[in-house]
Order: structure tokens, then C-alpha cells, then sequence
């Protein structure tokens, strides 16, 4: 009794705010320290960030409305459901029975928080221990999932900017401890790609210079044996019109010789 006696007490306590936490350690917060009606109700590291601190508003003997110290508004059932399931999200505070929440303390310094419209218990979706798991009302089954410890703060929390800041890094580390890993494979995968092309582009340099040596000869040799034929052909015919000079300078000579003898 003397344990149920001082939960009860500390959950009155309207000027005081509180972390709900869950049995791993995870408290209730507003994901993503979202302001709207209907943002989602989940569990998550405790940052000590206003948006995972209550308020419990007395509504009636035992009965709360259970308030967001960051958006000021309520634990509420997804369109006044009392099914089995029904999702908790936050809504304006309203003279509504699905915002009433009746805290039951146990032997053990743990609570159920159970509705007053659905007298289901708050209830951790899938019985999920990871950050991000959602919450609902389920029937009372006395799971672990359905047992909650709240604690008053007693530390002043974090700047709104800090907080989103150091929850955000929370989130991105996992991120970028898996990036440098495929960075570096990346580049062993290229690198062979680079130095492949850098060979291919030197061979053909290579065989280039010779290929134009032998053209260059190619073409120079048929352009010597073209000029040899030709100064053949013109010697030729000077040496036959010598040979035809010589019959024609004898005749007169005979002429000569026979005048004589007459």
C-alpha cells in the first residue's frame, strides 16, 4: 500500500511534469515533436525533451488528462475508438471521455494507465522494445507492455532546438556508419576502371609511330621507281637518233671517192 501510496501522490501533483517510461527504459514522447491534432503517440530514447514530459490533469477521483508539456496537448483515442487496437495520438484538450485515463498503481512501483471510455490499458504496439513503437489500448492481460513508471522531472530539459538537434544526430548516426562503408567500396570498384583505359590509350600511341613510318616509306619508294622508269625512257631515244645520224654522214663521202676515179 505504501507504494501505491506514493505513485498516487506524485501523479496528482499538477505543477510538476513527468516522463511515462516503458519497461526497457523508453519514455512516451510525440514523434517528431510534432504540434498538430493526431500526431502520433510512440516510445523513444529519453532526451529529457519537453515533448516527452506530462502533465496529469485532474479530471475526477483517479481520473487524468494526461497533457504534452511541449504542445500542451492531450493522450487521446484515435476517433474515440474502444476497440482492441485503437491507436493513441494527441489531440486539443476537449470535455471528451477519450482523453480521460485512470492510473492504477501496482505492488511494484509500476501503473496501468487504462482509458475511462474503453477500460483498455495503454499498450505498446507488437510489444515492440524499439524506438518508434506505437501505442494503443488493449485489453488487460497484465504484460509487461502494459505496465508504466512515471517519474517526476526533476531536470530542467533541453532546449527545444538542443533537443530536436541531439535527437536528430541520435538518428542520422546509425546512417552515416553504413555510408563510409559503401564510400569505400565505391571507389576500389572504380579505380580499376581509371587505370584499364589509361593502358588501352597508351598501346595504340605506341603502334601509331611505327604505322606511320612504313606508310611514310611505302609511299616514298613507288614515287623512286616512278622517276627511274622515266629517265630510262628518255636516255633511249637520244641514243637512237644517234645511231640514225651516222648512216646519213657517210653517203656524201661515197660521192666523193667515185668523182675522183672518173
Amino acid at each position: 500500500m505504501a507504494v501505491s501510496k506514493k505513485v498516487a501522490q506524485t501523479v496528482i501533483k499538477e505543477d510538476k511534469f513527468y516522463t511515462i517510461s516503458a519497461a526497457n527504459g523508453k519514455v512516451v514522447e510525440v514523434a517528431d515533436y510534432n504540434t498538430e491534432d493526431g500526431a502520433r503517440i510512440q516510445l523513444w530514447d529519453n532526451a529529457n525533451a519537453e515533448w516527452q514530459q506530462w502533465n496529469f490533469v485532474r479530471a475526477g477521483e483517479g481520473v487524468y488528462r494526461i497533457q504534452n508539456r511541449f504542445t500542451g496537448k492531450m493522450l487521446d483515442l484515435y476517433q474515440g475508438g474502444v476497440a482492441d487496437g485503437t491507436a493513441v495520438h494527441q489531440w486539443a484538450g476537449a470535455p471528451a471521455s477519450s482523453q480521460l485515463w485512470v492510473v492504477e498503481a501496482g505492488n511494484d512501483g509500476r501503473v496501468k494507465i487504462k482509458s475511462n471510455l474503453a477500460g483498455k490499458c495503454l499498450d505498446v504496439v507488437g510489444m515492440n522494445t524499439e524506438n518508434g513503437a506505437g501505442l494503443q489500448i488493449w485489453a488487460d492481460v497484465n504484460g509487461d507492455n502494459q505496465h508504466w513508471v512515471i517519474a517526476e522531472v526533476t531536470r530542467k530539459p533541453k532546449a527545444v532546438k538542443a533537443a530536436a538537434k541531439a535527437k536528430a544526430e541520435a538518428e542520422a548516426k546509425p546512417a552515416e556508419e553504413v555510408k563510409p562503408a559503401a564510400e569505400k567500396k565505391a571507389p576500389a570498384k572504380k579505380a580499376p576502371a581509371k587505370k584499364a583505359p589509361a593502358k588501352k590509350a597508351a598501346a595504340p600511341k605506341a603502334e601509331a609511330k611505327p604505322a606511320a613510318e612504313v606508310k611514310a616509306a611505302a609511299e616514298t619508294k613507288p614515287a623512286a621507281e616512278k622517276k627511274a622508269p622515266a629517265a630510262k625512257k628518255a636516255a633511249a631515244p637520244k641514243a637512237e637518233v644517234k645511231a640514225e645520224a651516222k648512216p646519213a654522214a657517210k653517203k656524201p663521202a661515197a660521192k666523193k671517192s667515185t668523182k675522183a676515179a672518173k
